[in-house]
């Protein structure tokens, strides 16, 4: 008993201490400005080597980029704030060493560190300096503020800025389409006409390349790069438990079955990759194809093509086939309503960049302010316009390394001065999001961890849907129906289910009996 008194006596101790380092004398700030140069650290993001040699045998840090000197100098002048960029190798929660200013993509971590006080709350900052943070206010709004908590007392991050609508369109080559004299497909049956056409002139198309013809592309994981196809089966009347139930991938929803009865008879009919499941999702495998103008049709997000500058996949289709190839965006996918949707899930732990400050950060109105500074539209534009027009090949941290509260290209998510770009942006606008109130539960197959039992599903479950999907895709023909009882049979006892259980038990405890245990 007197060793737990001293031990609470020693934490309210070191919580006193914390909260008195964590404030600063502010009486020399005028609102955008500080009198006394503040210091604060900043965590950098890499997903490149950590440091990177240049060619003429010097080092690019994320300190010395061209990118972080600019930021470095301008909020110094502007803010007096004096940053010092910190890569994340090395820097952890757990073991106490993190920048003042830092960032996750993982809810359920960051939920835990708050709940140990290890993370702070944004919310009394945000209201007693509302004054000084007004950019980063408007740039959020209260959809990314409070997109960690429904009660608007405690925000322990603030989620990033989205400009790119994240539904997929379907691109389609918009030359070949010319060559053949065919108009632009608006539904599957159009598409499916479009596709065939494509196979058939191969040679006229791609010459002596005709062997390589992919109709349409998929890579390993269909359950992303056929997602519009998928999606477009499922009915968006379907009952909010049974949207939830069904959630994370949306396998066992009713109607998914059918999208894979088409993608199994366009594979047999060789409109897909004969050798898909070998293609690894986001690597050199999946965009070479469509670099080199072997593929007709795909689908993406509307900043895929045009994303990076000059090292953006236009670019290389334009090297490789001449300028005169070229993509138009279009949605094919219709539901059975006649209109196009993309599904997901509308989490707490929503996709996005999470911003929080450490228990540890000694400055919060400096942190917040340099945030703000962040967040202004000139300011975004400026680091962008310097990041995109970078003639030094050897420099390879971009703006997206450092505007942490804003993702993807300012206003637009796009180049505006790409009419294609833009083009495709204003198709997956009229894509309709199918999101149902969900955000009292959580994410994905995370139960796993918690179900004991002679079947390690954290492990099997992953490479279960893989497996399950090239099954039933790549079946005989007149086997699918025989291939795909077999298969999701098999599916289901190797996680599906339990996902589905687990998660039904949730909406029973949280939404019929108001126990936010769950959560």
């Amino acid at each position: 008993m007197a060793l737990r008194k001293h031990m609470s006596l020693l934490l309210v101790a070191s919580v006193l201490i914390s909260l008195c380092a964590c404030q600063k004398n502010n009486s020399g700030f005028d609102g955008k400005r500080f009198a006394e140069t503040r210091r604060i650290t900043v965590m950098v993001d890499s997903l490149v080597d950590y440091t990177f040699e240049a060619s003429d045998g010097s080092e690019v840090t994320v300190s010395t980029s061209l990118c972080a000197e600019y930021i470095h100098d301008a909020v110094l002048r502007d803010c007096n704030i004096d940053v010092e960029f910190l890569n994340f190798k090395g820097l952890s929660l757990g073991s106490g060493t993190v920048a003042d200013v830092s960032h996750s993509v993982y809810y359920n971590q960051l939920n835990s560190y708050y709940r140990m006080n290890s993370v702070l709350n944004l919310a009394p900052l945000l209201e007693e300096y509302s004054y000084a943070v007004p950019n980063l206010i408007d740039l959020l709004g209260e959809e990314n503020i409070y997109s960690c908590n429904e009660d608007h007392s405690e925000i322990w991050y603030l989620t990033a800025k989205k400009t790119d609508p994240d539904t997929r369109v379907t691109f389609i080559r918009k030359d070949w389409l010319e060559k053949l004299g065919l108009e632009a497909p608006s539904n599957r049956e159009e598409l499916y006409s479009c596709l065939v056409a494509f196979r058939d002139n191969a040679d006229l198309l791609l010459g002596e390349d005709s062997d390589q013809m992919i109709p349409f592309f998929v890579d390993g994981d269909p359950t992303i790069s056929a997602k519009p196809l998928l999606d477009s089966f499922l009915d968006t009347s379907i009952e909010d438990r049974e949207f939830y139930d069904h959630g994370f991938r949306r396998i066992t929803q009713e109607g998914y079955k059918d999208g894979l009865m088409v993608l199994n008879d366009w594979y047999l009919q060789g409109l897909l990759p004969d050798d898909f499941e070998n293609i690894e999702p986001l690597t050199k495998d999946v965009y070479d194809p469509i670099e080199n103008g072997y593929v007709g049709v795909f689908c993406a997000k509307a900043s895929y093509l045009y994303a990076n500058g000059e090292k953006s996949h236009i670019n290389a289709l334009h090297k490789n086939c001449g300028e005169e190839a070229e993509y138009i965006a279009v949605n094919t996918f219709e539901n059975r309503y006649g209109e196009y949707t993309s599904w997901e899930e509308d989490y707490l732990d929503e996709g996005g960049l999470k911003i929080f400050l450490p228990s540890t950060c000694s400055d919060p109105l400096a942190c917040l302010v340099y945030l703000n500074w962040l967040s202004s539209p000139d300011n975004i534009e400026a680091v962008q316009n310097l990041s995109l027009n970078n003639t030094n090949p050897d420099d390879p941290y971009g703006y997206n390394r450092y505007l942490i509260t804003c993702q993807g290209l300012y206003p637009n998510g796009l180049l505006c001065d790409i009419p294609e770009a833009m083009q495709a942006r204003d198709v997956a606008l009229e894509v309709e999001f199918i999101q149902r109130g969900c955000k009292c539960v959580r994410n994905g197959p995370y139960y796993f961890k918690y179900v004991v039992g002679e079947i390690d599903y954290e492990e099997v479950y992953p490479d279960s849907t893989r497996i399950f999907m090239y099954d039933v895709i790549t079946a005989s023909e007149g086997e699918f129906d025989s291939v795909y009882e077999v298969s999701f049979k098999d599916y289901l006892n190797k996680g599906a289910y339990m996902i589905y259980k687990l998660r039904d038990n949730e909406w029973e405890k949280v939404m019929v009996e108001g126990d936010m245990t769950p959560w």
